[in-house]
């Protein structure tokens, strides 16, 4: 949900976005956000150098780990990496040669301990920065389609978020 958001978000503030899916069954999905090219993780090149050809000048990761580290190197000159999470693992292996030859930068976002950070980002998220396709991103489904979401989840066709309505709506 996190990457849906963010390519919404990016698309509306007027960024070309490149979304990187290992879904490519879900192009159209990820167009419709504000996608304007869809990139199958399986066609990118496997690195083998330190830094590889710069293609990104910048990248919100939800992925961490390989995915990650690719990243970093693929990175341009002063290009800023956004990490939010650890789904393809929590090891980064990677060389310093992104960081002192292009300037990359790896942040983190953790808004825990930022009370005063966390209310002024999700005041943003209520006004200008709003997405615009919540409707497509987040779908509500009655309890008793519980068994087939997980089965969808399981087997990777969900797309979005899905909130299970635990009682019908009043």
């Amino acid at each position: 949900m996190l990457r849906s958001i963010a390519i919404d978000i990016l698309a509306q503030r007027g960024y070309e976005v490149v979304a990187v899916t290992g879904k490519p069954a879900q192009a159209p999905y990820l167009k419709a956000l504000g996608a304007s090219e869809v990139v199958a993780a399986s066609d990118l090149a496997a690195a083998t150098r330190p830094l590889e050809k710069a293609l990104w000048a910048g990248a919100v990761d939800s992925l961490g780990g390989e995915p990650l580290a690719a990243l970093t190197r693929t990175t341009n000159k002063d290009g800023v990496i956004a990490s939010i999470g650890n789904a393809a693992g929590q090891e980064l292996v990677t060389t310093v040669m992104p960081f002192i030859l292009r300037g990359v930068r790896l942040i983190g976002v953790n808004s825990d301990n930022e009370p005063a950070l966390r209310e002024h980002v999700w005041r943003r998220l209520a006004s200008d920065l709003r997405p615009r396709h919540l409707g497509r991103i987040a779908q509500v489904k009655p309890f008793d389609d519980l068994p087939q979401v997980i089965k969808d989840v399981v087997e990777g066709r969900n797309t979005g978020r899905t909130v299970i309505a635990v009682a019908p709506e009043l």
